[in-house]
Order: structure tokens, then sequence, then C-alpha cells
């Protein structure tokens, strides 16, 4: 892990065709996960962002400043750091440039109107998706994945939500609090519906970032499409068993798609 930006970097995560999550602590302490394409770098040591749709991502940073993020660019390449949330800006050179970016400047209906600004903590040297192996875990979870049912008469996810997380071209990805108390985001391609209330997924091909979840821990899961659908899963994680294969038990479900982002199913759990 790296402590500070390149040049090299900053034009890279500037790119507006890009995947970018933002991982935050919601109201419970558990991860939340947002699709937030305007992350980007400034300087050498601060990442910023631009709102322009609501959601609870930006309450959770601003008061419990911990947060992560991953971008990842069209080559499968991607990144992953820890920040802290610092302050925010209604003006400025960096609120005039977000607005000036075509998917902003020419949008009849709405436009950036806050940027955030978190201090860099840690980032990743560049990492890549090896599509042979993620394909090779889908199809394993997917394979697999009857044998980790559950609870069948429990109801969390709807049937668009079921179906949706478990297309083979769905892109999923995990995010757990860490043991210094940030969240952390991992790709887990290959995660899938096997049954209306838990998602199954494989440790691989990044064991050793998913080997720090506790059995029992609080975990989210968000499925993203390339043509911007997404939902975020939350619950209990059961743990890897000796192939590798483990479950999220849902508990909650956020909408994440405009125009209201709100949680559509939520069980209620106790949390110490």
């Amino acid at each position: 892990m790296n402590n500070a930006l390149t040049e090299q970097l900053n034009k890279e995560f500037e790119k507006t065709i890009k995947i970018g999550l933002v991982s935050t602590i919601d109201e419970n302490n558990s991860p939340h996960i947002t699709v937030l394409s305007s992350i980007m770098g400034k300087g050498t040591s601060q990442m910023i962002l631009g709102k322009f749709i609501e959601g609870y991502s930006k309450e959770f940073f601003q008061k419990r400043p911990k947060s992560s993020f991953l971008i990842m660019n069209t080559n499968k390449e991607f990144w992953i750091g820890k920040m802290n949330y610092n302050h925010e800006s209604k003006e400025g050179e960096d609120y005039i440039n977000y607005n000036n970016q075509p998917l902003f400047r020419y949008n009849s209906y709405f436009g950036i109107n806050t940027v955030y600004y978190f201090d860099l903590v840690k980032i990743s040297d560049k990492l890549v998706l090896p599509m042979t192996k993620v394909i090779y875990n889908a199809i394993l979870s997917k394979l697999f994945k009857s044998k980790y049912k559950g609870d069948r008469l429990k109801k969390a996810m709807n049937d668009w939500t079921y179906h949706f997380l478990s297309k083979m071209d769905t892109l999923t990805f995990i995010s757990y609090i860490d043991e210094d108390g940030y969240p952390k985001i991992v790709p887990v391609i290959s995660a899938q519906s096997a049954s209306s209330s838990r998602i199954v997924f494989r440790n691989q091909p990044f064991r050793e970032m998913l080997l720090p979840i506790k059995k029992g821990q609080d975990i989210a899961i968000l499925g993203f499409s390339m043509t911007m659908e997404t939902v975020l899963v939350k619950g209990m994680f059961s743990g890897f068993d000796k192939m590798g294969l483990g479950y999220l038990d849902i508990t909650r479900i956020y909408n994440s798609m405009p125009p209201v982002h709100k949680y559509i199913y939520e069980e209620k759990v106790k949390h110490e």
C-alpha cells in the first residue's frame, strides 16, 4: 500500500468512464457501498467526489469519516484505498471542473451541487481482475449454490433482485469493516443468489483480502451492471468452508438507483 497519489494515477482517476465505488459506515456500524463514478484524486494526498443525487452515503461519511474506495478502469485494472472525510464545498475550481464535464454540462436534469474532500490514508498498487479465474469461480458458485439455500420461507429479495444477483454478467463487490476500523471493498464477481435470503460467493481470486472477514461479521454486497442497475444487500457472514464458499444471510436491502434511495427490506436485528 502507498500513501500518496502520482500524476499518472490522477490522470487515470479523472476519466469519467470507470467504475467508482465508495464504502462508508452506516448507523449500525456496518459497511455501505455506493456507486460514485465522480471520485478522483487531487494532488498527492486528497480524494474528491461530486454529489449529483441524494443518498445515504454522504450522511454516513460526514458522521463517520473513515471510508474506502475502489476505482476500476475499462481494462479491468483497479485500485483500492482508504480515506478520511475532511470537508465539503459548493463553489470553487473543483466545483466548476466537475460541472464542465460532458456528463454534467449537458445534463438538463442535474449537475454536481457539492464537492466532498477526503484525506488519503492508503492506496494499493495496481491490481488486475483475472477474468479466467473470475469466470471459473462464478461457475463454481452457480453449480454449488443449491447447497446453501437456507431458510426458503424467508422472502427478502423480490424477483427482480434475485434474478439480477443470479446473472453471470452482474458485477458484485463485497465490503467489510477491517480491523483498523476502515471499510474495505473487494471484487467478488462470483457472487450468486442461492435463495431469496442468501447470497453465495467464493473467496477467490482475492482470497488474502477476504480471509480477515470473521464468521458472524456484518458485510455488504453490491450488485452492479454496466447498464447502471444496482442493488445493495447487507447481512451476516457465514465463514468460508473447505471449498472456499461462504454466504451472506440478508437482513437489509437498499435500493441505490434513482429516483428514491432507501431500504426496501429490513429485518429487525439486535446490534450489540
